[in-house]
């Protein structure tokens, strides 16, 4: 029987890997492209033909309880992020899409095999009881031109670290809904590090920091969406989804 990755209940529901309400404002008729990869091995990819993916690790009561209530909440973010107009999101639009982020993540991560999930149970608890994300998550958004739909790349980069690998895990899920591209990197790090500790990593070259803006942790009280540059289309979301790839050896 299958629980609920979020209370441990029995899974009698099955949530949208996309939001349906997302999907119908994209007008989009196809899922999209998938992508997953765990450390150096290389990635693997499935396309659907349904403009909906389910997700069977879900029970009615959160399916239709916080979870639902936390796309409603999100749902003026995202809609006015799609306008042509500048928006600034202030520091409770960071949060709620954070949150809204972090949830979409660990839904989708459900779609690989159980035994190799990043999230914990204790996790994806607390983002439950209390919208908040694990420790040493980092969020970004960035504005994709060209891209229709939705799109998802989640790489395991456990075991890439030089130094210390067995102790240091890192995931990446990059995600996109139409113009906006969101991208999430999550470290575990032993018990002994304090929880305040500050986690930095090495990035692929490219012009990062006029692309993307971070929404988490909060580094301002407002955020001026868009940014300076922006993401072409699934070449750019590809790039992106890989700058923090382990370079070729």
């Amino acid at each position: 029987m299958r629980s609920c990755i979020f209370c441990e209940g029995r899974a009698t529901s099955k949530e949208d890997a996309w939001p349906l309400w997302l999907m119908r404002r994209l007008g989009a008729t196809e899922a999209g492209r998938v992508e997953a990869q765990r450390g150096r091995q290389a990635p693997w990819t499935w396309h659907t033909g349904k403009a909906g993916l389910k997700v069977g690790f879900v029970c009615a009561s959160c399916n239709n309880g916080w979870m639902s209530q936390l796309e409603n909440r999100v749902k003026p973010i995202v809609e006015g992020l799609f306008g042509e107009e500048p928006v600034a999101l202030d520091r409770s639009d960071q949060t709620t899409l954070a949150a809204w982020a972090g949830k979409n993540a660990m839904v989708f991560e459900a779609l690989r095999l159980k035994a190799s999930w990043f999230f914990t149970n204790s996790e994806r608890r607390t983002l439950r009881e209390s919208l908040r994300l694990p420790s040493w998550t980092s969020i970004w958004i960035a504005k994709c031109a060209g891209q229709v739909g939705a799109y998802c790349s989640a790489s395991d980069l456990s075991g890439v670290a030089e130094v210390s690998s067995a102790q240091v895990k890192a995931y990446v899920t990059t995600m996109a809904f139409g113009p906006l591209a969101i991208q999430l990197l999550s470290s575990k790090l032993p018990s002994s590090i304090p929880q305040s500790t500050t986690v930095t990593a090495d990035l692929r070259p490219g012009p990062w920091d006029k692309v993307t803006l971070q929404i988490w942790p909060i580094q301002s009280e407002r955020v001026a969406w868009p940014a300076l540059m922006g993401l072409s289309g699934e070449i750019g979301l590809d790039t992106f989804s890989k700058r923090w790839s382990p370079a070729s050896r």
